[in-house]
C-alpha cells in the first residue's frame, strides 16, 4: 500500500532533483565546449584538405577527397555532438520531474498535508 504524501517528502524529492539539474549543467557546458571544440577541429581539417588538394579534379572530387581525410575528425564531432543532445534532453527530464513535483506539492498544500 501506498503511504500518503507529505510536504517533506516532495520537499526532499525537489532538493535531490535540484542537484542533478545543477551537475547536469555543469555537465552540459563541459559536452557543448567539447562539441565545439570537435566542430571547429572538423571544419578546419576539411577546409584545409580542400586547400591543399590543388589540381584539375572536379570540384566534387576535391570534395569528397576532403571529407574522407576529415572523417575522424567528422566522427568526433558527431559523437560530441550526441553526447550535447542526450544531456540536454537528461536536462528536460529533470525539468518535466520538477515541475509535476511542484504541482503535487501545491496539491498536497491545498489538502493541508
Amino acid at each position: 500500500m501506498n503511504s500518503p504524501i507529505i510536504q517533506t517528502d516532495v520537499e526532499s524529492r525537489l532538493l535531490r532533483l535540484a542537484d542533478r539539474l545543477d551537475t547536469e549543467v555543469e555537465r552540459f557546458a563541459e559536452v557543448s565546449h567539447e562539441r565545439a571544440t570537435q566542430e571547429a577541429a572538423h571544419k578546419l581539417e576539411y577546409s584545409s584538405a580542400i586547400v591543399h588538394n590543388i589540381g584539375k579534379d572536379t570540384v566534387a572530387k576535391k570534395e569528397a577527397m576532403a571529407h574522407l581525410r576529415s572523417k575522424d575528425t567528422f566522427h568526433a564531432w558527431k559523437l560530441a555532438e550526441a553526447k550535447e543532445k542526450a544531456t540536454q534532453q537528461a536536462l528536460i527530464a529533470i525539468r518535466t520531474q520538477m515541475d509535476a513535483l511542484r504541482t503535487i506539492s501545491a496539491n498536497v498544500r491545498a489538502m493541508g498535508g
